[in-house]
């Protein structure tokens, strides 16, 4: 576990914390998803410098919207998904900003609402963000959410899909560390 030497912890704090962090969210009756990986369990740990309760709470709501929203089971090479993510609508950049964060890019111009489902748009966003957060790197520097509104067209927005996506960003995904809307339709 050597990405956690920056946290300063031993070994054995590290694996009595994931166990712990397993015991609760398997013992715990609300939750969706029964087989917890270490992978996730650190994941989720690092989002809340190891308290393990505040961890759980995360991984908790993690799963509500995950579970309400349709984004489980999500195969990127069935259509209509695998259509949305060749779209280049949402995307993680190959740079990484000053302080190592990885950059996630959602360009709304490239937004048809009548021509795609929320659930399908954010299930390609889940599945981009669940890769992009495999990496080590980005689950201790965070990522960077850009909402990129330059040559929109008021019928590229989407009122409930942003809110959507905003929430997604809150609870979801805990590594999120800024966002910034590029420009803003309504100036």
């Amino acid at each position: 576990m050597s990405e956690l030497h920056s946290l300063k912890m031993a070994s054995e704090d590290v694996n009595f914390a994931v166990k712990q962090f397993i015991d609760h969210c398997t013992g715990s009756s609300s939750s969706v998803r029964r087989n917890i990986s270490c992978a996730t369990a650190i994941k989720f740990l690092y989002a809340r410098k190891f308290d393990v309760h505040r961890a759980v709470s995360l991984y908790e709501q993690h799963e509500q919207i995950r579970l309400r929203e349709g984004l489980y089971n999500i195969n990127p090479d069935l259509e209509p998904l695998y259509s949305e993510l060749k779209t280049g609508k949402f995307t993680i950049l190959p740079s990484r900003d000053a302080n190592g964060a990885a950059i996630a890019l959602f360009t709304a111009n490239k937004h048809s609402p009548l021509s795609v489902t929320h659930t399908i748009t954010l299930q390609g966003i889940v599945y981009q963000l669940d890769c992009a957060l495999q990496d080590t790197e980005t689950q201790r520097a965070g990522l960077i959410f850009i909402y990129d509104m330059s040559g929109s067209k008021y019928s590229n927005f989407d009122y409930d899909l942003s809110q959507k996506i905003l929430t997604l960003l809150k609870i979801c995904m805990c590594f999120v560390s800024g966002n910034e809307v590029v420009k803003n339709l309504l100036l």
